[in-house]
């Protein structure tokens, strides 16, 4: 990404992010009272603790990416400081044919993402992004109907058709099914009534 792109770009992250939950926070970044200039800054929605801050690195010059990484460390070890639990993810603004970002020493300090196009920005903050699940299109078949289809022929076809629609009914349902059916093949059989005979 270039520097001539941070506009779209920053506008764009701010529209992932708040599609994802985030919601901005006003510069400067304060935490324990100490201000941070940072170009955004987000927090997760209640129940989430992340604190992602945006640093431009987009000259790739050894002093931007310096002062870059001393703003991480400044701010990770305010966090600690104040005995915060929020994760930090950095958002590095980068552009890869100016310089590789040393990201192994970022990584001490925060969790960091390389955003390098305006057209990728929600690819490359997928990973701190709520998975959203599309709801399937194909309605779910009924699994008792299944057991119906594969097990009411047969000899047994009516009894078993009568316990599995039973289960509708729940536990109960089955128990007093079963029972019935366990009662009716005793008697079927010509089991014994009860009365011993002498």
């Amino acid at each position: 990404m270039f520097p001539k792109d941070m506009d779209a770009t920053l506008q764009e992250i701010d529209r992932v992010m708040a599609d994802g939950g985030f919601a901005i926070i006003e510069s400067p970044l304060t935490i324990g009272g100490i201000p941070f200039e940072v170009i955004r800054a987000f927090v997760a929605d209640p129940g989430f603790l992340d604190l992602v801050v945006v640093i431009d690195a987009t000259d790739g010059t050894p002093s931007q990416l310096r002062q870059s990484y001393w703003l991480v460390e400044r701010i990770a070890r305010a966090l600690d400081q104040a005995r915060s639990r929020r994760p930090l993810t950095a958002v590095i603004l980068h552009n890869a044919e100016a310089a590789r970002v040393p990201t192994e020493e970022f990584l001490r300090l925060a969790r960091v993402l390389l955003v390098t196009e305006v057209s990728k920005v929600e690819s490359e903050l997928a990973p701190i992004l709520p998975i959203v699940l599309e709801p399937s299109a194909e309605v779910g078949r009924d699994p008792l109907e299944d057991l119906l289809a594969s097990y009411s022929a047969g000899a047994d076809g009516d009894r078993t058709g009568g316990l599995i629609e039973a289960a509708r009914r729940g536990e109960r349902g089955v128990e007093s099914g079963l029972a019935k059916w366990l009662d009716n093949a005793f008697v079927a059989s010509g089991g014994d009534d009860g009365e011993s005979k002498a």
